[in-house]
């Protein structure tokens, strides 16, 4: 096994061929392959599969072989011949913190220094974690200082990721953290955005089936990420409690439209109520943790941005311009893919999108 240092520094690697953009989400993997082209990006391979409930909780992969056969079952009905994979780890697993170097260190000082001084700067020690940094530019208040992004994660959150993609016959060429990934996914749907939206600030929240991440970013850079347990399966539960459902038969009935004719006013509709309240919590920790008084946009994705009604209740909630982020809508497709299903199902595989991004794009998280 190679040192922490020199695999977790793939998250910041430069452009790399086409990778399998490869989102292992709570309930669901999905696989996407993007190729740049002379008029923008194309879609070259794609596949998607539930995950068995419990296979994967709080972001950690408990059943890894049941991950690993959802993992080679979207390969081989993907048709890609690819094997280097950027995948993503939650935020909620990794470490990220900002610290500050001697402007005059290089990338090795700063590796060194780091581990010298491991001790205060990573709360676990050395040998059972992976770690690695990006140099942010100059201290604002001191200009002989440089800010740098430290990520840290625990060995066992890598590794049985890489035993997933072993099992499958897969590699990691890149590990981002899901947050940036977002970051990633920005300049596929900047385009549909306001002016004002890509010279300014906007929170892009993914909304996932336990967990919501936020990145806020300026200018499309990252600026601040938080990520709170709120999602879909509270929403799952409602509809059981409710209906008597099996969990099996609330998802169905969800996805096919097929729900109690006064599920819209008993469950969806209090659900949206929440999830806007969520956000807004969210974009508080934000304004106070930054001192940032102006938000330009919301980007809703994730499972649940599909709902009816989810980007008017948050703009309804926030007095924020919201929309729903589809790194779709201006992109081709190779042939034998279906163009209207993934585009109508756009927001859930924003994750995915950002990820495959990184074989394209120089980004500096």
């Amino acid at each position: 096994m190679t040192s922490g240092v020199h695999l977790i520094r793939k998250i910041f690697s430069q452009k790399v061929p086409p990778l399998l953009g490869l989102d292992v989400g709570t309930s669901s993997v999905r696989l996407l392959v993007l190729e740049a082209t002379p008029s923008g990006y194309r879609v070259d391979a794609c596949a998607g599969t539930r995950l068995p409930a419990g296979s994967v909780a709080d972001g950690a992969l408990g059943q890894v072989d049941v991950v690993s056969q959802a993992v080679a079952d979207v390969v081989r009905r993907s048709g890609t011949k690819r094997r280097d994979v950027a995948l993503g780890i939650p935020g909620s697993l990794v470490i990220s913190r900002q610290i500050s170097m001697p402007a005059d260190f290089t990338d090795a000082d700063i590796e060194q220094q780091i581990t010298l001084e491991s001790d205060q700067f990573i709360p676990y020690p050395l040998e059972d974690v992976y770690f690695d940094f990006v140099l942010l530019g100059p201290n604002a208040r001191n200009p002989e200082t440089s800010d740098v992004l430290l990520i840290v994660a625990r060995n066992e959150v890598v590794d049985r990721r890489l035993q997933v993609l072993s099992a499958a016959g897969l590699s990691a060429a890149v590990v981002d953290v899901e947050a940036y990934a977002l970051e990633s996914a920005f300049s596929l749907i900047s385009p549909s955005l306001p002016p004002s939206a890509r010279s300014g600030v906007t929170a892009m929240i993914d909304v996932g089936a336990e967990s919501t991440t936020l990145n806020v970013l300026h200018r499309g850079a990252t600026i601040f990420t938080r990520e709170h347990s709120f999602g879909g399966e509270q929403l799952l539960q409602h509809l059981q409690d409710r209906y008597e459902f099996g969990a099996a038969e609330a998802l169905a009935a969800l996805e096919e439209g097929s729900l109690p004719h006064d599920s819209g006013a008993a469950v969806i509709a209090p659900f949206l109520d929440s999830l806007a309240s969520q956000v807004g919590r969210l974009l508080q920790v934000f304004f106070s943790a930054t001192g940032e008084t102006t938000l330009d946009q919301v980007v809703l994705s994730g499972g649940c941005a599909g709902l009816p009604g989810a980007a008017e209740a948050v703009h309804q909630y926030l007095g924020i311009d919201t929309r729903i982020g589809n790194p779709f809508l201006d992109i081709e497709f190779s042939s034998g893919i279906d163009a209207n299903r993934l585009r109508s199902n756009g927001h859930a595989w924003m994750v995915a999108a950002g990820l495959a991004m990184r074989s394209i794009s120089d980004v500096s998280r």
